[in-house]
């Protein structure tokens, strides 16, 4: 089960392979954001199950977010930082 502040990776279109943030979760889809390409004013709307968990979390992330205090540049460190610790 995908939940808010959890890193994922895409497993299907032609973003595949790559590693977002879930920022919201709507019925069947939940919203993504990468710090780079796609900031938190602009998410990205996939299906849930064209995602996989990386089963990673981003510490603080509901309050940071419900306080505007979190920025895109957090969102793409955090998601650069795990993507190196954990390489396949």
């Amino acid at each position: 089960m995908i939940k808010v502040g959890e890193l994922v990776s895409s497993s299907q279109g032609h973003d595949e392979g790559r590693k977002y943030l879930v920022v919201n979760i709507e019925g069947d889809f939940a919203y993504c954001v990468d710090g780079k390409y796609r900031p938190l004013n602009n998410p990205k709307k996939k299906r849930i199950k064209h995602l996989s968990s990386c089963f990673k979390n981003f510490e603080k992330f509901e309050d940071k977010l419900t306080t505007n205090k979190l920025y895109d540049f957090e969102i793409s460190t955090f998601i650069k930082n795990e993507s190196i610790m954990h390489k396949d």
